[in-house]
């Protein structure tokens, strides 16, 4: 009887076992899938170091990493559902908002990180100060506009761009003609002489400029458009409610991984050249580009508030936005602050 007893109990448990992992239930050691997309610049390093070190997969987290060529297009896959969170630029984040997408930024990554870069015969035309009326007479003498490169519309190159070009310069729109394009290609087109100009990124501009040392620059992100924002990390509202404890761990490693990359830019260069430069780049060239004019990591999405309020009131004027949202609604600051501590 004993015996029965105890065989009785051991298929109990064996039972309420095979019931605990039965197809579709989750157990507590199962890691939290998240898909991330990123645009290939030197802003999403904290992402690359993040993965790298394995700090992702020590919180519980099994990461999936996504390339796109600019910000729109991430944003269109990110509103379908396609990937969970996005490295890219915060103005299409709230262009998207704007249009419907529940979709947040929780983290910064980095400001200031476009530049106007001048090649040829444009470049010794406008000189160091453009004007208006160097761009004018550039058209006279080549009977031709300048071409400027830059990524599609709603972007934050393009913004940028924008304002640079007509609220600073106040060049004529007559006078310049705009060429969307992806990033990688924006470089190419630039050296080969497609271009007469283009904004980049690091470490574009770095890798630009060690190609062709007669690359100008012809104006910074500051002088582009003062604490200009730049790339953030965003989520998507579904994700932020179904793992709150992952999104947090997450965010705290990206401030590691921010605070890595100024504590120590050659290890950081070492790591994100197997992402970002795919083996072809140099890690000095990447320590370089940390060290650059585009190169100004900031984890705290508190500090560029007022800013990206001043983009997205121009996204509006120039069209690319059809509207505009509380720019504080479009942030949850929740996860930094509680990683932050």
């Amino acid at each position: 009887m004993l015996r029965t007893t105890r065989r009785f109990t051991l298929a109990a448990l064996v039972a309420l076992g095979a019931a605990s992992v039965m197809p579709g239930a989750v157990r507590a050691a199962d890691p939290v899938k998240l898909e991330i997309g990123y645009i290939p610049i030197l802003a999403a390093s904290p992402l690359f170091i993040v993965d790298g070190q394995g700090w992702a997969k020590d919180a519980g987290i099994e990461l999936k990493l996504t390339r796109f060529e600019s910000g729109p297009h991430a944003i269109q896959a990110m509103a379908a559902g396609k990937i969970d969170l996005l490295y890219a630029g915060v103005a299409p984040v709230l262009v998207a908002r704007t249009k419907g997408a529940d979709i947040s930024v929780i983290a910064n990554s980095a400001v200031e990180e476009m530049v106007v870069a001048a090649r040829g015969p444009f470049a010794k035309a406008v000189g160091t100060n453009p004007t208006a009326e160097s761009f004018k007479k550039f058209a006279a003498e080549t009977g031709r506009k300048p071409k400027f490169g830059t990524q599609p519309p709603g972007s934050v190159p393009d913004t940028v761009l924008k304002y640079w070009l007509f609220k600073v310069v106040r060049v004529d729109p007559a006078d310049v003609e705009l060429v969307p394009m992806g990033i990688e290609k924006t470089q190419q087109a630039l050296l080969a002489g497609a271009l007469d100009a283009a904004t980049i990124r690091e470490p574009t501009v770095t890798v630009t400029r060690q190609m062709d040392p007669n690359v100008a620059l012809l104006a910074t992100g500051a002088q582009m458009f003062p604490n200009q924002p730049g790339t953030v990390v965003a989520a998507r509202a579904e994700v932020l409610k179904a793992h709150p404890d992952a999104i947090k761990a997450l965010v705290k490693a990206h401030i590691r991984a921010v605070d890595m990359i100024s504590k120590e830019p050659a290890a950081s260069a070492k790591l994100v050249n197997n992402y970002l430069g795919k083996g072809l780049l140099e890690p000095a060239t990447l320590e370089a580009a940390f060290k650059g004019p585009g190169s100004n990591f900031l984890a705290d999405p508190h500090k560029v508030v007022p800013a990206v309020e001043q983009m997205m009131a121009y996204t509006k004027e120039i069209g690319s936005a059809s509207e505009t949202v509380p720019v504080a609604e479009a942030f949850d600051f929740s996860f930094y602050d509680a990683a932050a501590k």
